[in-house]
């Protein structure tokens, strides 16, 4: 079951963004992994840009017209398109993670040939390439840098 903006896991009604995006990580990646990532996003000084990437996954969460792979495909083509090669690697991984097959991923990437030329497309098909490969390698292993372990997490082990 998809996530939506009216599913009662992502906080109910009231629920503060950080509750909210926690909910709807939990629900993609598994249980903790919100909390992971929100400990991710609180390595950040400034509170409006946490709290924006925050308010990003419960926008993400409705999927009233566009699933949440549809999202991620929009932002790796974005991201890549300006260069930014690490979010979109992360992206692609995410897509993994979702079950959404390679080849779907770079067949986004490689028609940015269209609107960026070639030469551009091809250096982002190079970076896609390679974080799909991590990702198929290292599971969400490859995604830790989204993920820190939390301190009761990493005394655990």
């Amino acid at each position: 079951m998809r996530p939506t903006s009216t599913d009662p896991t992502l906080g109910g009604a009231g629920a503060t963004p950080t509750v909210a995006s926690e909910a709807y990580l939990d629900r993609l990646f598994g249980p903790g992994m919100g909390a992971r990532h929100s400990a991710f996003i609180d390595r950040l000084r400034c509170p409006p840009v946490r709290d924006a990437l925050h308010r990003y996954h419960t926008l993400e969460a409705d999927e009233t017209w566009l699933s949440v792979e549809d999202n991620y495909l929009l932002g790796i083509a974005v991201l890549c398109a300006q260069g930014d090669y690490g979010p979109a690697s992360m992206f692609a991984m995410t897509l993994r993670h979702l079950g959404v097959p390679a080849e779907r991923i770079l067949t986004a990437v490689g028609r940015l040939e269209m609107w960026v030329g070639g030469i551009k497309a091809a250096t982002a098909v190079g970076h896609i390439q390679a974080a799909i490969r991590r990702y198929d390698r290292d599971g969400i292993d490859a995604m830790g840098a989204w993920f820190p372990e939390l301190p009761a997490t990493a005394a655990a082990r």
